[in-house]
């Protein structure tokens, strides 16, 4: 087992941690952002979001075709599925709140659950998975609550989306400071 864990790490993984640390980084950067802007308008939180996940999923489509592990494919399905949550709110900037409300709470449920798969197959390798699970949890938490609760005003779903990007941003940054230290430790060893 410990030749898996290795080869893991030796490979693109360790050398991917700063991807990981820049995604947990511009959700931190976006949730800062949309929880802290007084007077948020519903037009100005639609293209900061559609621009966050834009990002997250070019991030995503980058690990997926340079961590060669037999788990690209989630992470492809999670960029693919960012990229075209952006699409839809840049393409449809008037929709009305209440589908743009469904639009994130699909993008949060899917996302978490392929996140939440991708961390149950990542604890083979390395420790820290459960960060990654609990990211996860929390977007699929967030996405059925708005689905429970979609009259809920534009300013307490966007307070409430930048909580959550702060939140699920650190446990990105912590999970790949995890990766580095990993990383280290089984070049140190090898």
């Amino acid at each position: 087992m410990m030749g898996n864990v290795g080869d893991y790490l030796t490979g693109a993984w360790r050398n991917m941690w700063w991807d990981m640390l820049l995604r947990g980084a511009i959700a931190i950067i976006f949730g800062l952002i949309v929880f802290f802007w007084p007077g948020l308008s519903i037009a100005t939180f639609v293209l900061l979001f559609g621009s966050f996940v834009f990002v997250d999923g070019i991030l995503l489509l980058l690990q997926a075709v340079t961590v060669k592990d037999g788990r690209w494919w989630v992470r492809l399905l999670q960029g693919l599925l960012s990229i075209a949550a952006a699409v839809a709110v840049f393409i449809w900037p008037g929709l009305t709140a209440l589908m743009f409300l469904y639009i994130i709470a699909f993008y949060l449920i899917f996302a978490g659950m392929l996140q939440i798969f991708a961390a149950i197959e990542m604890r083979k390798a390395i420790k820290g998975e459960l960060l990654l699970i609990a990211g996860g949890i929390l977007s699929v938490i967030i996405g059925a609550l708005m689905f429970a609760r979609p009259l809920t005003g534009a300013l307490a779903l966007a307070q409430t989306i930048g909580i959550f990007a702060i939140a699920y941003g650190i446990l990105l940054a912590i999970l790949a400071l995890k990766l580095r230290g990993a990383g280290h430790k089984v070049a140190a060893a090898t």
